[in-house]
């Protein structure tokens, strides 16, 4: 009704009917709120008539009286003044939850800090993929042209905004030529983009696969160096070191490549948008500038710091059960022998339900994150047209300015909201980062501990000595004291004793695997340690036989001749040197031990270590086998008494001293 003293001057007389229809129409009273009406029994040609007598008669030439328009310009006024209320919800959203925030600071002081731990943590990870290794100079040219991709494209969309502001100006004016000029240079604009955009997706795929090869690459080389992988399994701190390497630096690398392009997008849109926001209104920029720090110090402290705990709680328990489930499969003969399926199963399904309660906690707290999102995102619809609407009433400014400021406005609060938008993601980084941290620290700590025993390793030596030997468990008890043996070349000793002694922790010792003890093992550098567990490389039967040597180091006629040395007959009868199978499924425990065999003989070590590595063979093949050697020594752990005619002395565990020292004695055969 307030609208109707308005609107009558403006239209003329409808044509004759043609077409009886009904017309939903809406246009806008001066206080900015919709009118909607039917009109019954008009036509197409009247409504024509009728827009053309709205522009002649409201629009471009005459316009009704003053005392219509005050009376117009009050009803909205009042209508606004009903609604304000709401816009004041919606900044009181954030300011809610940051009070809710202080009132919980007791439980937040005994969780990690999200701006100390966290993002510090993504940085210090970050910046050794980016300044750290041999893909630096590449992850750099990638991240310019990244920058420079995102640059244009935001350009462009500044530009897209005014081009906006140009046409939508026309159509409300009416004037073609003009509406024409501004939809053809926006169009223009968004050729220029699309390329552009392009390039950015390409700068961020190619920067996120040279991120994860500079993390990859780099903890892959720490892992793989002599002895860190049997110490860091020794501490025990890192259970799942294949998972971070192999899908976690992937994810991280992808994901922080993901959050620096958000990062430059979102900063050039604030830089590009801003001022636009300023130019019409400084109140509506400082409003959105606080509205926006609200936001994101809410997110942080009610959302922030239970959803990086879960995160990383929830990997560490995804990371124990995949372990035990892999250790399951790895030992799966030995478990359906022992019939633990049942046992172990439900030792698996209990582990799932704690994952499962950390699950369903962080589904909640990511649904009132989201519901906090939401809410936070309503003000980007409402607060630009409450600004500008009384703005346009005033000629202030154009009917243009008005899509351009809600466009602007929301690019801009995006900008600055850029944490409550992708805090899950964050979460989610800040997890992945700290997981890889603490691999890369812990490889680094995964070297042999301060030992009292001194190795020494000589190439132009073929004997074995040890002196003054004294080995202990971590729990302080005695293994041996004291022992001290010289092993000249071509002399063999076979160990004896009963099971727990300690003569594989002297094996141990002799490889530079064992710390706890004093006294000087020297040996020669080329040696060749077998043990009782082989391990065989995947690939062709031709790497298998030949490990660790690189693939063509040995000829195939090399490699055959130490095989059937090796009594492997009848692997080469199955298999040809290219085939390329599960070797650990395929061959059993003795032709296993045979494969390592035939790799020693290749390598003609000067010293051969066996720990009870032909415990699977017969004793025919056993003699064969130790007949085949041809190192300068051999130090062998047997239980048989048929290996003494192998070896030319016997080192034995005897009864304790009287003081209780353990006593071994080493004497020719």
């Amino acid at each position: 009704q307030s609208l109707e003293p308005l609107v009558a001057p403006m239209l003329v007389p409808p044509r004759p009917l043609r077409r009886p229809c009904a017309i939903s129409y809406r246009t806008m009273a001066p206080g900015g709120f919709g009118l909607r009406g039917e009109v019954e029994q008009a036509s197409l040609g009247a409504v024509k008539s009728g827009s053309r007598g709205l522009r002649r008669g409201g629009l471009a030439a005459s316009a009704p009286s003053a005392s219509t328009w005050l009376e117009a310009v009050a009803a909205g006024s009042t209508a606004w003044s009903s609604q304000w209320p709401f816009a004041l919800l919606a900044c009181a959203v954030p300011v809610l939850a940051v009070v809710a925030a202080f009132k919980r600071r007791a439980w937040g002081r005994q969780s990690k800090d999200l701006s100390g731990n966290g993002l510090g943590t993504i940085f210090r990870v970050a910046s050794k993929m980016l300044w750290k290794g041999p893909h630096r100079r590449r992850a750099v040219w990638y991240l310019l042209l990244l920058f420079l991709a995102l640059a244009t494209t935001n350009g462009a969309t500044v530009a897209q905004s005014f081009a906006q502001r140009e046409y939508m100006s026309a159509l409300a004016q009416g004037d073609a030529a003009l509406f024409g000029s501004g939809l053809a240079f926006a169009l223009a604009l968004l050729a220029v983009s699309i390329p552009t955009r392009c390039l950015a997706e390409f700068a961020t795929g190619g920067l996120g696969i040279a991120w994860r090869d500079a993390l990859t690459d780099g903890l892959l080389d720490e892992y793989f160096k002599p002895q860190v992988a049997y110490w860091l399994r020794k501490e025990g701190v890192v259970k799942d070191p294949d998972a971070r390497i192999a899908v976690e630096a992937g994810h991280f690398a992808d994901a922080a490549v993901l959050m620096v392009r958000d990062v430059f997008e979102n900063a050039m849109k604030l830089l590009g948008f801003i001022g636009v926001v300023y130019t019409i209104s400084r109140q509506l920029c400082a409003v959105m500038a606080s509205y926006a720090i609200l936001g994101a110090f809410a997110t942080v402290l009610v959302f922030g710091r239970p959803l990086v705990r879960l995160d990383r709680g929830i990997r560490a328990q995804e990371a124990t059960l995949r372990s035990a489930i892999a250790r399951c499969r790895d030992k799966a003969e030995a478990l359906t022998f022992a019939q633990g399926e049942a046992a172990e199963g439900a030792v698996m399904k209990e582990r799932y339900q704690d994952l499962r309660r950390r699950q369903w906690s962080r589904v909640l707290w990511r649904t009132g994150l989201a519901s906090f999102r939401d809410c936070f995102s309503w003000a980007a619809y409402l607060l630009p047209i409450a600004f500008v609407a009384p703005l346009y009433l005033r000629g202030e400014v154009r009917f243009g300015a008005i899509a351009q400021t809600v466009t602007a406005f929301q690019a801009s609060l995006d900008a600055l909201s850029v944490v409550v938008r992708k805090f899950r993601s964050v979460s989610s980084l800040v997890a992945e980062g700290g997981r890889l941290e603490g691999l890369s620290e812990a490889l680094g700590r995964a070297v042999r501990p301060q030992s009292a025993i001194a190795m020494q390793t000589v190439t132009d030596g073929e004997g074995l000595e040890v002196s003054k030997l004294s080995l202990s468990l971590p729990t302080g008890a005695k293994l041996c004291s004291n022992l001290s043996f010289t092993l000249e070349p071509g002399q063999r000793v076979m160990i004896s004793g009963e099971s727990g002694v300690g003569k594989t922790t002297f094996i141990r010792s002799l490889a530079g695997l064992w710390s706890d003890g004093s006294g000087c093992v020297r040996r020669p550098a080329s040696a060749a340690f077998l043990s009782q567990e082989p391990y065989l490389p995947e690939g062709t039967l031709r790497r298998v036989l030949s490990f660790p040597a690189v693939v063509g180091s040995f000829s195939d006629a090399e490699i055959l001749l130490a095989a059937r040395a090796a009594q492997l007959d009848g692997v080469l009868g199955r298999f040809a040197l290219d085939d390329v199978v599960d070797w650990e499924a395929v061959l059993s425990r003795g032709e296993q031990q045979r494969c390592t065999f035939c790799q020693a003989l290749l390598a003609r070590p000067a010293l051969v270590v066996l720990d009870e590595a032909t415990s699977a063979l017969d004793v025919e093949r056993e003699a064969l086998l130790y007949e085949a050697l041809e190192a300068s020594c051999v130090v062998s752990v047997s239980h048989r008494i048929g290996l003494l005619e192998s070896h030319t002395h016997m080192l034995r565990r005897e009864e304790d001293d009287e003081s209780g020292r353990p006593v071994w004695t080493f004497s020719p055969l």
